[in-house]
C-alpha cells in the first residue's frame, strides 16, 4: 500500500495496455491501492501506435476498455496518439498530467517511454512529476517462468497455438465475440452442429487448428462446453476464408443471431485437409469425446 495519508484526490496509470495481461493488472493493482478518489488510466487507441511493427491486438479497445474497468479503474481515457507524439516530455507532464488531467498521483511501469521520440523514460516521468508537485510511483515488471511477460511473448503463443501459456500471462481465456450467423450447414448434414461467428479484425488469429473451448451466451450468461476451429475448412470449402467455428456440447437450441463469446483453452490439432468428409466425421467425434473428459 502506497502511504500518501490520504491525499490523493486523483491517480492516474500511464500506459498502452495492449492485452491488460497480468503485468498490467499488477500496474491496476498499484493504481487502486492509492486509495484515490479517482482512479483513470489514460492509454491510446491500439491501432494508432507502432507496436514493433505489429498491426494485431490482444483486445479491441473496447475489450481493453472493459478489462481496465473490471481490473479497478474508474475511468478510460483514450488519447489521440498522433495528438500527443510530438509533445516534449516536460510539456507532456505539466500540460498534459498537470493542466489537463489534474492528476495528483502518477503511475507508470519501469519500461514506459513518453514524448517526442519516445524520449521520456520512467525515471524522467517520476522527476518532472517532482517538479510540479505530482507524486508518482513506478511499477516494476512482472515475471513468469523466468521471462517478462509482455504483449509481444504472448502474442507468439497465441500465434504458435500454445493457448495455455498464453492463458497463463493474460490472466483470462484469450477470445473472440460476436453475433452467430448463418455457415454453409455442412455440421447439420454431418450431425454435429455447429456455430460460427466472424474472426474480430486486427485480433491476433491462432494457428490453424482445433482447440478445447469455453462458449458463454451473453444473453443468458450460461457457460457451456465447445470444441472450436480456427482457419479455412479446407476438407469442405476453397473459400480460403478465415473463419471461427465452435461446435457446443449440449443440446443449446438455436443460437442464430445471439451474441456470444468463445474462450480459446487448449490446442488439439493442426486444420488439415481429410481424403473425405466422413473420416473429418470421425476425428471431429474424436475431439468432441476428449472434450467431454475436460474440467
Amino acid at each position: 500500500m502506497i502511504d500518501i495519508n490520504n491525499t490523493v484526490k486523483r491517480a492516474v496509470l500511464l500506459g498502452l495496455f495492449d492485452g491488460v495481461h497480468i503485468g498490467h493488472q499488477a500496474a491496476l493493482r498499484a493504481l487502486c491501492d492509492t486509495n484515490a478518489d479517482e482512479k483513470i488510466v489514460y492509454t491510446f487507441c491500439s491501432s494508432e501506435v507502432d507496436t514493433k511493427g505489429h498491426r494485431s491486438f490482444v483486445l479491441t479497445d473496447q475489450e481493453k476498455e472493459q478489462k481496465l474497468l473490471e481490473y479497478g479503474a474508474d475511468r478510460v481515457i483514450f488519447a489521440s496518439f498522433p495528438e500527443v507524439r510530438d509533445t516534449s516530455p516536460e510539456d507532456f507532464v505539466s500540460r498534459i498530467l498537470g493542466e489537463e488531467l489534474r492528476a495528483d498521483m502518477v503511475l507508470s511501469g519501469e519500461n514506459f517511454r513518453f514524448g517526442k521520440n519516445a524520449a521520456g523514460d520512467a525515471e524522467l516521468l517520476k522527476s518532472l512529476c517532482k517538479s510540479y508537485g505530482m507524486m508518482s510511483k513506478i511499477v516494476e515488471l512482472l515475471s513468469y517462468g523466468g521471462e517478462t511477460v509482455s504483449t509481444t511473448r504472448i502474442r507468439a503463443l497465441i500465434e504458435s497455438g500454445n493457448m495455455s501459456e498464453a492463458n497463463e500471462l493474460l490472466g483470462y481465456k484469450y477470445f473472440f465475440g460476436g453475433n452467430v450467423t448463418h455457415g454453409m450447414s455442412m455440421g447439420r448434414e454431418m450431425g454435429i452442429r455447429t456455430v460460427n461467428i466472424p474472426l474480430t479484425p486486427k485480433k491476433i488469429v491462432p494457428r490453424f487448428g482445433v482447440y478445447s473451448s469455453d462458449v458463454t451466451v451473453l444473453r443468458t450468461n450460461e457457460k457451456l462446453k465447445g470444441i472450436s476451429n480456427v482457419g479455412v475448412k479446407p476438407t469442405v470449402s476453397d473459400s480460403g476464408e478465415i473463419g471461427l467455428e465452435t461446435h457446443i456440447l449440449g443440446d443449446v437450441g438455436d443460437l442464430y443471431g445471439m451474441d456470444i463469446k468463445v474462450e480459446l483453452k487448449q490446442f488439439y490439432r493442426d486444420e488439415k485437409r481429410f481424403s473425405s468428409v466422413e473420416e473429418l466425421t470421425a476425428t471431429i467425434n474424436k475431439d468432441i469425446d476428449k472434450r467431454r473428459e475436460e474440467d
